[in-house]
């Protein structure tokens, strides 16, 4: 009959080869965030590759776009000639302010259930510059656009949910190589916000301390999985990360919810460790890096004790700079899976110059 063990009548167990880490066998981490599980398989990292390979990522060239100073946009509004982050209103929304008209809601059909949405969405020009990302930035400029964010949370804390993010590529769908991020506000709670709530509050439920809080004392003990530490903050490869070269970036004192706490001494110190992690990306494949990068915040409300400031990067490469990951067949259908274990990608990070850029 079939072997229960290798799933067919002839294949013989695969080798363990030893890694650096652990033993080289399948095992499956938990993510306490979301309650997702993913499957490690460091013995596939050898693995030959002859599917796609994507165009290398932008040069740093100085290009003329919509978000240009000066520039002209598709709706016909001009752009002032700004001198350092500049923020104006989505032109294309995902999301539309309240209109006063009444919303769609169908609470009472379970298998078509409907609620209205709305928001408001921001972009965020994070210089004039179109050849220098946040890494090319100086950390003056980087203050200006944490700055920003910070503004704008605030500004918007009338809404439920305000998610700051960055799409950092043409891999990860980024629609202009200016550099640029994103603010979107929501009436409600998206999905992911809420499964990393719900977490966090069932934690502190139970321990009285905050999920993300004792993990980050944890991770500071072991140290296998950090990449970069400042003054205030922390920037690691996660125990249960999904993307090969993910970061968890996590402030180093207790009890901070949302950007709008954050002292000046901190947002000095995020810039500082943020152009060195992102340093530190592009350096690793001398490439411009691209990723999806957002930072989670407690919910606007109050009895939000549980929760912990955060900030996600998601990027796709894998191997090189032009073999980037795909989520797809059992991925998709099943559950996620890596080959490159945490702690080998944070050693490969650490590897990487914080300090001196490729392409300088």
């Amino acid at each position: 009959g079939i072997n229960a063990e290798y799933g067919d009548k002839t294949s013989p167990p695969f080798p363990r080869v030893d890694t650096p880490d652990r033993v080289a066998m399948a095992t499956r981490r938990r993510n306490p965030l979301t309650g997702e599980w993913i499957i490690v398989s460091p013995h596939r990292i050898s693995r030959p590759w002859q599917g796609e390979t994507s165009p290398q990522t932008q040069d740093f060239k100085k290009t003329t776009s919509y978000l240009s100073p000066g520039a002209t946009r598709s709706n016909g509004s001009t752009n002032p000639h700004y001198t350092s982050t500049y923020v104006f209103r989505n032109d294309f929304p995902c999301l539309l302010p309240p209109s006063g008209d009444e919303l769609p809601d169908e609470e009472g059909e379970e298998l078509f259930q409907s609620r209205g949405a709305e928001g408001d969405c921001f972009v965020v020009c994070f210089s004039p510059d179109s050849d220098r990302p946040l890494p090319l930035l100086s950390v003056e400029e980087i203050v200006g656009v944490v700055g920003e964010w910070v503004r704008m949370t605030t500004e918007l804390q009338h809404y439920t949910y305000t998610q700051v993010f960055e799409n950092k590529g043409a891999m990860v769908g980024c629609s202009n190589a200016h550099p640029h991020g994103q603010i979107w506000t929501c009436s409600f709670l998206p999905y992911l916000v809420q499964q990393e709530d719900h977490f966090q509050r069932e934690y502190y439920g139970r321990k009285g301390s905050r999920l993300l809080w004792d993990y980050l004392q944890k991770e500071l003990q072991k140290r296998d999985r950090i990449v970069e530490e400042g003054e205030s903050w922390v920037a690691m490869v996660p125990f249960w990360a999904k993307w090969p070269f993910e970061l968890l970036v996590l402030p180093k004192r207790d009890n901070v919810r949302r950007l709008r706490d954050l002292t000046s001494d901190e947002i000095s110190d995020l810039a500082r460790t943020m152009k060195r992690y992102l340093t530190r990306y592009d350096n690793l494949f001398s490439c411009s890096f691209p990723y999806s990068m957002g930072w989670h915040e407690a919910p606007n409300g109050s009895e939000m004790d549980h929760w912990t400031l955060h900030a996600h990067y998601y990027p796709p490469l894998l191997r090189s700079a032009t073999v980037k990951k795909h989520i797809a067949g059992f991925e998709m259908l099943a559950e996620c899976q890596r080959d490159l274990t945490a702690e080998s990608a944070a050693e490969r990070l650490r590897a990487a110059d914080p300090e001196n850029h490729f392409s300088t």
